[in-house]
């Protein structure tokens, strides 16, 4: 099949649109991802991975009072353009709208709906856009060949809200990474750093972002003072400048930045703990499975995590973490204290679980349910 992956971003540090598109390529299928023209980046190339790149670019001046008439720019050129693919893969709800224009002029094209995230439901959505995703899904869903969800509280909610408007399947494909090489750098966070082997680390990796749980553990790092503990945070976003404001100001606060992707693991394995401290602030991020919570398995750490369902459940079903009573500095501050003093104890007796959890969750196993999607949709004989 001949499959346009759509993602209305550049496509350079989206991990999951490589991951799939890597995917359907390994299946036979002719993949061509397509994302947004930006940063003097190449408009066509081949990736390093074998599929190809294409970008659209955006005619209309960036003023705001034009947003609208760019997205609608947007939409009809890569609408018109690839409409004759045998099947879009849209990447959350704005790229699904794409798709549905696309069908419409093209009624024999295939949409499947990859829901990064409960899409009604995300963090920073006005409210307004928020009610238009869902009245777009309510209406349309049944448009989608197959949805796909990131963890299994928002296939609930999704099978709970649209069963009844028409979808026709739904599946579970976790944003789970490749199962780690045990070819790895030694010890490339603590040089980087400069922290030796007896500092305890507890590594925050991903987005800098609002309501990420950032605020939080940056209230909580004066505490952390004379300690043993080691806070890093390994990533890039809006929050970086407040992040290097207390690296400076606090000892045991440690910024590294982003680092390539086929590198992560080894970093995060470098540390003690991973930290997953997302505010539950709105049922996309109450029902979330983090990036974050799927690498420090794979890096080979146990987790403290917020109380959110989905995370809270895979810790405990394979023993590998704990569940931070309560979401406050002083509450994370407790939680880093009871897990330095159980190091490394803790981490040799979760060491069974992590084998048993990284043998379940990595994309060589995932990718087959996404893999087994696609089958379903080619044509018989």
């Amino acid at each position: 099949m001949k499959v346009a992956n759509v993602v209305l971003n550049d496509f350079t540090r989206d991990n999951r649109v490589l991951k799939v598109s890597t995917a359907l390529l390994e299946s036979g299928h002719d993949v061509t991802v397509v994302g947004l023209h930006r940063n003097n980046l190449p408009r066509k190339e081949q990736h390093r991975a074998g599929f190809q790149v294409e970008r659209v670019r955006i005619y209309i001046p960036g003023f705001r009072f034009l947003t609208p008439f760019k997205w609608a720019e947007l939409a009809l050129r890569i609408a018109i353009k690839y409409r004759k693919y045998d099947a879009w893969h849209c990447n959350d709800a704005e790229a699904f709208a794409m798709g549905l224009l696309a069908k419409w002029m093209r009624p024999g094209l295939k949409l499947i709906y990859d829901c990064h995230e409960f899409e009604s439901e995300r963090n920073g959505k006005p409210g307004w856009l928020s009610r238009g995703v869902r009245k777009m899904e309510t209406r349309y869903i049944r448009k989608a060949e197959e949805v796909i969800v990131v963890s299994p509280s928002i296939q609930a909610a999704y099978e709970s809200r649209y069963t009844e408007q028409g979808m026709q399947r739904i599946s579970l494909v976790r944003n789970v990474p490749h199962a780690r090489s045990l070819q790895t750098q030694s010890h490339p966070l603590r040089k980087s750093l400069g922290l030796g082997e007896e500092a305890f680390i507890a590594i925050y990796q991903g987005a800098l972002t609002i309501n990420r749980g950032i605020e939080t553990l940056l209230e909580m790092a004066p505490r952390l003072e004379g300690s043993n503990v080691h806070l890093v945070f390994m990533g890039y976003g809006m929050l970086e400048p407040k992040v290097r404001q207390a690296v400076e100001a606090f000892e045991n606060v440690h910024f590294q930045p982003a680092v390539p992707y086929e590198e992560v693991l080894a970093y995060t394995g470098d540390a003690d703990v991973g930290l997953v401290s997302v505010k539950p602030t709105c049922l996309s991020y109450l029902y979330c499975l983090p990036n974050k919570l799927f690498e420090s398995i794979q890096a080979g750490i146990p987790v403290l995590v917020n109380d959110l369902p989905d995370c809270v459940a895979l810790i405990e079903e394979f023993g590998i973490g704990l569940r931070v009573e309560s979401d406050t500095p002083e509450g994370w501050y407790h939680a880093l204290l009871e897990a330095e003093s159980k190091s490394p104890a803790w981490k040799v007796q979760a060491i069974q679980g992590i084998q048993s959890a990284q043998q379940a969750l990595n994309w060589e196993l995932e990718s087959e349910r996404l893999k087994a999607i696609y089958e379903r949709l080619q044509p018989e004989g």
